[in-house]
């Protein structure tokens, strides 16, 4: 039985604590952090959504949302399912529940001055977890290192109910349990210094360096999978910024999401870093690897001892990111040798440089006379060789421009003039450009070198006399047979050799 104070005691301690905060303040409380704020704000979204999931349309538009995955991960952003919801008239807008559970959301549109998404995870929807009409749910717990959390289903009577276990990852594995959580951006950061990654890179095998030779990051992997939140966070969105000894942020490079279950392997990269110059990057670059998480942008101090000194430098990430420690690339290392942050391994590999052959649209700027939404001319020089289609991996014109009568072009700068004697064109499977020519800037025109005709190679190797020149531009005038409007280039190599 507890023990209750006594009157007299109690009387006592009010005296006391009475006189002491006569004489010393009381410490100020630390306003609670996003994550504890966010948990509490999605604990009142449980009772809503397990209402709504009773609802057969609903929970089709959950699991086709989240299926879908169109934002990265098997997520339902819970802004999108109220849209298509009230555009479809599945719910009335007016029920009390519904308005309940957009009240919710709107309410984490400001946690700490900042505002984030709502959505539902369902963990593994695209591999066939087990479905039914009772939905199990549970919230992210503000803990990352939690492992499990309560599962709560919703009542006959409409209330809702705890379940006497908890939901954890071997659950989830075969079970479908929808996850209330934030979503996680895919970069709430500038993308000027961005590289997403989409490929693999070529790499001298030979685990040696050159001057200005193409530095590429070439594979990475976290061995701890925990080491960034458990399963109910889904994918693990690594960035990593590479600094030079001068504190500058020479490169913001955004991997893709991996799944908690496979991030512990070896995952191919390929993602350009720079020209390593030495004359004007010396013979250090760091790499500060994070988990972006979201939250507002917080300037964060680094010094990173280096074997002649230490770098300093201020980057910026968000509130909620994880740390993921760095690790120093020297230029005499070599290009076999694996990189341990402390929590992230990872490789480097380099290309070309002085004395050698090698890429030089690699380390140039891209640009095209239109562009298809979706699709970039900066893919034709990301250094990764494939010949899928998509925008993800090429350039594609734009509609209405019709390159029969207006011919369309991707081109490269190299910011200062180069000799090229030899171009690789990667177009798209499926999607050969049928007609296009190489061309060269002289300083006034561009240049015909080289062309091609009724071609119907994915990859076309063209060959000519050398040409000193600071652009290359590809000059499409047909597409494939079938579609002969649109041209497709997936990679522009450019050689000197």
């Amino acid at each position: 039985m507890r023990r209750t104070r006594s009157i007299a005691a109690t009387l006592t301690a009010l005296l006391v604590g009475t006189a002491l905060a006569a004489v010393a303040p009381l410490p100020a409380t630390a306003a609670p952090t996003d994550d504890t704020v966010i948990n509490q704000k999605l604990q009142a979204l449980v009772q809503p959504v397990l209402t709504a999931s009773a609802n057969s349309q609903l929970r089709a538009l959950v699991r086709y949302l989240a299926g879908s995955r169109s934002h990265g991960d098997t997520d339902a952003l819970l802004r999108e399912v109220v849209e298509a919801a009230e555009d479809s008239y599945v719910v009335n807008p007016y029920e009390p529940w519904w308005v309940e559970l957009k009240t919710a959301v709107a309410s984490l549109r400001s946690v700490n001055g900042f505002s984030y998404e709502p959505q539902i995870h369902i963990p593994r929807a695209d591999e066939g977890v087990t479905t039914g009409d009772n939905v199990v749910l549970t919230v992210a717990p503000a803990d990352e290192r939690a492992t499990s959390a309560p599962g709560y289903v919703l009542s006959p009577t409409g209330g809702v109910r705890q379940l006497p276990y908890a939901i954890d990852e071997g659950y989830a594995a075969t079970k479908e349990v929808w996850v209330l959580s934030v979503h996680e951006p895919t970069s709430a950061l500038p993308a000027l210094q961005a590289e997403e990654v989409r490929g693999q890179a070529v790499c001298d095998p030979t685990g040696l360096r050159r001057d200005n030779g193409l530095e590429h990051l070439h594979q990475w992997r976290v061995p701890d999978r925990a080491a960034f939140g458990s399963w109910f966070e889904g994918e693990r969105e690594m960035r990593v910024l590479v600094v030079t000894t001068t504190g500058t942020v020479l490169r913001r490079i955004v991997l893709p999401g991996v799944g908690q279950g496979d991030i512990g392997s070896w995952q191919s990269s390929g993602a350009f870093v720079t020209t390593w110059d030495r004359s004007a990057l010396g013979d250090v670059l760091a790499y500060q690897w994070y988990e972006e998480d979201g939250g507002p942008r917080v300037d964060v101090p680094l010094s990173i001892p280096t074997p002649g000194g230490t770098i300093n430098a201020n980057v910026t990430w968000g509130r909620r990111d994880d740390n993921a420690g760095h690790a120093v690339v020297r230029f005499a290392d070599s290009t076999h040798r694996e990189y341990d942050t402390g929590q992230v391994r990872f490789t480097t590999c380099s290309q070309g440089g002085d004395g050698t052959t090698g890429n030089l649209a690699c380390a140039s700027t891209a640009s095209a006379s239109s562009t298809h939404v979706g699709y970039s001319p900066e893919r034709v020089n990301d250094c990764v060789r494939d010949t899928l289609l998509g925008g993800p991996h090429s350039w594609a014109n734009a509609p209405g421009t019709w390159p029969p009568t207006s011919p369309e072009w991707v081109q490269v700068d190299f910011g200062s003039a180069k000799t090229v004697r030899r171009v690789v064109v990667h177009t798209s499977e499926g999607y050969p450009i049928r007609a296009f020519q190489v061309q060269v800037w002289d300083g006034t025109a561009f240049v015909t070198v080289a062309g091609v005709t009724d071609n119907t190679s994915l990859s076309v190797s063209l060959t000519f006399p050398a040409r000193t020149s600071r652009l290359v531009r590809i000059s499409a005038s047909q597409g494939p047979a079938h579609q002969p409007g649109y041209v497709r280039v997936n990679e522009l190599e450019v050689y000197s050799t």
